[in-house]
């Protein structure tokens, strides 16, 4: 084999040597390392993520908290199914301390509340959404009617925000009559804790 042979047949050797390598070898690992790369990316992500959820925990439980606290208040000033009478004539008595006049007043019987009635109306039900459910809570809706001035009639509904008890006013109207007086509807409603009573359903 003269020279010239001799160095091509190590050049086609070493050629071949890279091609094996390069399929056997580099390749392999090339795919197992870009795999590494990806998973080891994800386990960053992931743990960013867990991170993230961490740091926001001391958030979520001062949130739970302020609800918690807030549902407390509000279920304290839900009065018991006892307590209703008293309330009503409370609210009727006030009127003369104000010097309005109360021309009517119209409690109607207790209601159940739905969980239905505890979202906005506008909000759309999401689909496959079970239906509505019971609270451990009712309502009674309580119509007046007042003859006042303006001023009279703003102080009585502050009157109504200033109860200790819950009451809820939906809608008020007012029509001219005599000056400076007025015919003042108020339509509001009154929570309770419990359902209504079975001779009421």
């Amino acid at each position: 084999m003269n020279p010239r042979e001799r160095s091509l047949l190590m050049i086609a050797v070493v050629l071949l040597g890279g091609v094996v390598w390069k399929f056997l070898v580099h390749d392999p690992q090339a795919a197992q390392y870009a795999q590494l790369v990806q998973a080891r990316d994800q386990a960053r992500a992931e743990l960013i993520k867990d991170q993230q959820i961490l740091g926001r925990e001391a958030q979520v439980r001062q949130e739970y908290a302020r609800l918690s606290a807030f549902v407390k208040t509000m279920e304290a000033k839900l009065p018991s199914q006892k307590e209703i009478p008293p309330l009503l004539t409370t609210m009727e008595q006030f009127t003369g301390r104000i010097g309005v006049g109360l021309d009517s007043f119209h409690p109607s019987p207790l209601e159940p509340v739905t969980s239905a009635e505890a979202k906005p109306a506008s909000a759309p039900a999401p689909a496959g959404s079970r239906a509505a459910k019971t609270l451990p809570y009712s309502k009674m809706e309580v119509t007046l009617g007042l003859t006042g001035s303006f001023a009279q009639a703003l102080t009585y509904l502050r009157e109504l925000r200033n109860l200790p008890r819950l009451v809820v006013v939906n809608s008020v109207s007012m029509n001219p009559l005599e000056v400076p007086r007025l015919g003042v509807g108020i339509n509001s409603e009154i929570y309770v804790v419990g359902a209504p009573p079975a001779s009421q359903r």
